[in-house]
């Protein structure tokens, strides 16, 4: 009895070993700026604001300076991560913000068509990030293929292994 259940209690510790090391985001990721997500929610912003092409790409894209400099280029607030995006502006430097969501190379994802066509909120995928006051250092929704089949199923969407793999 207690031999069974010490090789129990032994495979339950390795089996979540294995599914934290299988599942678990590379490292943190840093931005250059703290942007805060939700501040800029509830000052009505769409997600489109500063991501330009996230209904019309493959990829949502980043914010550009010119992008942020559209509001910010005179101070708005004391905020010295405000003040950051001038101070690009001065050296005549882009901003380089880490990209946090990162799929397998065989896998094709287009945000044109999730979001411009199939008219999916950034929230199904990007979770809370919305309601965030510092930048995420994780993806805040674990996006792996169980994730995305279940969610194609329950719109009735493709399932084929060719519509998101090359």
């Amino acid at each position: 009895m207690v031999k069974g259940l010490l090789v129990g209690v032994g495979l339950i510790a390795v089996l979540g070993i294995v599914a934290f090391l299988t599942t678990a985001p590379e490292g943190k990721v840093e931005q250059p700026i703290a942007f805060n997500h939700q501040k800029h929610v509830e000052k009505g912003f769409p997600c489109v604001t500063c991501h330009q092409t996230v209904e019309k790409a493959p990829h949502a894209g980043l914010p550009s300076l010119q992008v942020c400099l559209m509001c910010h280029s005179a101070p708005m607030t004391k905020s010295p991560e405000e003040e950051k995006i001038r101070e690009y502006a001065k050296r005549g430097e882009a901003i380089r913000w880490a990209k946090i969501y990162k799929l397998p190379d065989n896998v094709y994802y287009s945000h044109r068509r999730h979001v411009g066509i199939g008219k999916l909120e950034c929230k199904t995928c990007h979770g809370t990030i919305g309601e965030s006051p510092a930048p995420p250092t994780r993806p805040v929704v674990a996006l792996k293929m169980d994730w995305c089949l279940r969610c194609h199923r329950e719109r009735k969407v493709e399932t084929d292994c060719n519509a998101c793999h090359k």
